[in-house]
């Protein structure tokens, strides 16, 4: 059978400690076609964001493949320059460089792939003024607020326009309404680019808003309990938050998760 543009069969992870052995994954299997906006959802523990971890070659799985655009991971060679390109990672942490301003610190990935950073200034400029911080792309991270960090960290992972966007709860730390403005934001650059888009969130409001599928876990250890597809149309907006249909989607992921909490306690 031929293979989606993402390809995760069989996948195991199992993390070793000094004493123990701890199962982070057991036999995952995922999909995700080539211009696909995908949400992971699941209770803390499940790896979510091991997952994307593995995609992004920052960990090795166990056991099992994956495959991203046709080429099929070793565990033994490192991903290669070209590869790489084609990814890109927001973590939940920003980790913005001190000593770089916000413009520099949203260009550094250019630098370390090596890109003539005068072609990309537009860009940069574009994506600060996109989520209100253009004015201030000469301060340095000690002079913005938290919230305004963990949005340079965002378009940072967008900068080199990859194929690939991985999203590990990128906006956990932002208030509602800078969150909801973002969210439009990621929907507007994901329609005009088509760039593949795996997004971790705990939200499931927010994963129904985005996505065209979400994935559902369980922990202990991490397995796909659900793939549900949402069919809320092609044009997102808050709009769709109060629907009926977008209630009912909310409803039957929140109600497989709670089941996985519950069954926990028990």
């Amino acid at each position: 059978m031929e293979k989606s543009y993402i390809s995760i069969e069989n996948v195991s992870k199992v993390f070793q400690t000094r004493k123990h052995s701890i199962a982070a994954l057991k036999d995952i299997s995922m999909r995700f076609e080539k211009g696909e906006f995908v949400s992971i959802v699941g209770p803390s523990g499940c790896g979510k964001s091991t997952i994307i971890r593995m995609v992004d070659d920052i960990i090795k799985p166990t056991e099992g493949s994956i495959t991203v655009d046709g080429f099929t991971y070793d565990n033994n060679v490192p991903l290669s320059s070209e590869q790489i390109q084609k990814l890109g990672f927001i973590f939940q942490i920003p980790n913005l460089y001190p000593w770089f301003t916000v413009k520099e610190n949203v260009m550094l990935p250019l630098k370390i792939y090596g890109k003539d950073l005068k072609e990309y200034d537009e860009r940069a400029n574009s994506l600060l003024d996109g989520v209100g911080m253009l004015e201030y792309a000469n301060a340095y991270p000690a002079e913005i607020s938290g919230g305004m960090s963990q949005r340079i960290g965002v378009i940072r992972g967008m900068i080199h326009s990859p194929d690939i966007l991985m999203m590990d709860e990128p906006y956990g730390a932002l208030d509602e309404s800078t969150r909801e403005t973002l969210n439009m934001e990621l929907l507007k650059i994901w329609k005009d680019t088509g760039t593949t888009i795996i997004f971790i969130t705990h939200n499931v409001e927010e994963a129904v808003l985005l996505s065209e599928r979400v994935y559902v876990m369980e922990s202990h250890p991490g397995r796909v309990i659900a793939d549900i597809k949402i069919d809320l149309g092609e044009e997102r907006t808050l709009d769709l938050i109060g629907e009926e249909r977008f209630g009912e989607y909310c409803t039957e992921i929140e109600n497989l998760i709670g089941k996985i909490e519950l069954a926990k306690i028990k």
